[in-house]
């Protein structure tokens, strides 16, 4: 197979192993919602290697900063008898002024409205930040492992 289609090959792979490890991790992990591993795993992957590293550590620390910003807002307006919309309102808001700043870490603000979107009253916020962030660092630590593992099946067929 020329190197071409075998790196074609490999992208698919990979992209496929990598929700589907993901979410088989998470799901055993006991983590309540798998799938954001599973979609976090696609999500990181770029089209070389050097670009998946440099995008991972924007998700990494953009992630961390989501949950962050997420619990430390709706824990202070819950006390304001404020709604989860004015929470997700507020939290995108400050992040979204970071990333004007930091475009790198462009989850964040997403990742705000999965924390408030997948919580429950039965689970405080702070937990349900740490889900999400396992979660989704799940997926973030085996895209980019199995990115770098055919990058070095294909440097070795191909030398």
């Amino acid at each position: 197979m020329k190197e071409p289609h075998f790196r074609d090959l490999a992208f698919v792979l990979r992209c496929s192993g990598a929700a589907t490890l993901s979410f088989v991790l998470a799901q055993a992990s006991g983590l309540p919602h798998p799938v954001w591993a599973a979609m976090s795993g696609i999500i990181v992957g770029q089209e070389k290697l050097g670009d998946t590293r440099k995008t991972n550590i924007g998700r990494f620390v953009g992630t961390l900063l989501g949950v962050i910003i997420a619990v430390i807002v709706g824990t202070a307006l819950q006390y304001c008898a404020a709604g989860r919309v004015a929470e997700m309102a507020v939290a995108v808001g400050l992040a979204a002024t970071i990333v004007r700043r930091y475009p790198s870490l462009k989850v964040c603000m997403w990742t705000c409205p999965i924390v408030f979107l997948t919580s429950t009253a039965q689970t405080p916020l702070w937990e349900v930040g740490m889900y999400r962030g396992a979660e989704v660092l799940l997926g973030s630590v085996v895209g980019p492992a199995l990115h770098a593992f055919s990058e070095r099946i294909i440097r070795v067929r191909y030398g």
